[in-house]
C-alpha cells in the first residue's frame, strides 16, 4: 500500500537560489513554479473529426521572481549589471570583456570562449511544514529576460520597494536532494 502525504503544500515556505546574484536569495518575496504546455499535432482523418496526437516539442512559461529591493539597491545592481554584460547597455566593451571575447583587427568579434557565462542554475527548494527541504526544482541554462520598475513615492506610507525580474531557461526537473 502507498503512503500518501495529507500535507499540503504552503506557498510561503521556500528558498530561491539563484548562482550567479547571491544578494536577491534573502530578498525573494514570490516566484513561479512555470507553466508546461505539451504541443499536439493533428491529423486529418477520412471521417468528420481530427485525430490528435501527442506532439514533439514542451514549451516553458518565464520564471518570474518578485524581491524586496535592499537600500544599497545590491541586489537590483547585480541583477543590472548582469544583463548589462549579455547586452551591454552604453559600451561594447563591457560585453567582450564579459565573454572573453577576441577581437578582430577590423573591431568585429570573433569568438566566443565562454559564452556559458552569461546563465546561471537556478534551485528553488520547497519545504514540508515542518520547514526541512522537500523538493528541489532544478533550472538549467537561466538568463535574465527582464528586470522590472521601482517605484518609488513620496507622501505615502513607508513600504518595501519591490523589483520583478523575469528569466528564460531551458528546462527544469524535480529531485528530493539538492
Amino acid at each position: 500500500m502507498v503512503d500518501i502525504n495529507k500535507s499540503l503544500l504552503n506557498n510561503n515556505n521556500f528558498r530561491l537560489l539563484i548562482d550567479k546574484v547571491p544578494t536577491v536569495e534573502y530578498y525573494v518575496q514570490s516566484v513561479n513554479i512555470p507553466s508546461m504546455v505539451f504541443l499536439e499535432t493533428v491529423m486529418p482523418s477520412r471521417v468528420g473529426i481530427d485525430a490528435f496526437f501527442p506532439g514533439d516539442k514542451v514549451t516553458f512559461g518565464n520564471l518570474s521572481v518578485t524581491f524586496l529591493v535592499d537600500e544599497d539597491l545590491e541586489n537590483y545592481k547585480e541583477m543590472y549589471d548582469w544583463m548589462n554584460a549579455i547586452v551591454p547597455i552604453s559600451d561594447s566593451k563591457d560585453y567582450k570583456d564579459y565573454v572573453d571575447t577576441n577581437t578582430l583587427s577590423t573591431g568585429e568579434l570573433a569568438s566566443i570562449n565562454s559564452d556559458l557565462i552569461q546563465y546561471s542554475q537556478i534551485t528553488l527548494v520547497t519545504n514540508t511544514n515542518k520547514n526541512l527541504p522537500n523538493k528541489f526544482f532544478k533550472f538549467y541554462d537561466c538568463f535574465p529576460t527582464g528586470l522590472g520598475e521601482i517605484e518609488l513615492k513620496s507622501g505615502s506610507d513607508a513600504e518595501a520597494v519591490t523589483c520583478t525580474a523575469e528569466f528564460r531557461f531551458t528546462y527544469f526537473d524535480i529531485n528530493t536532494t539538492s
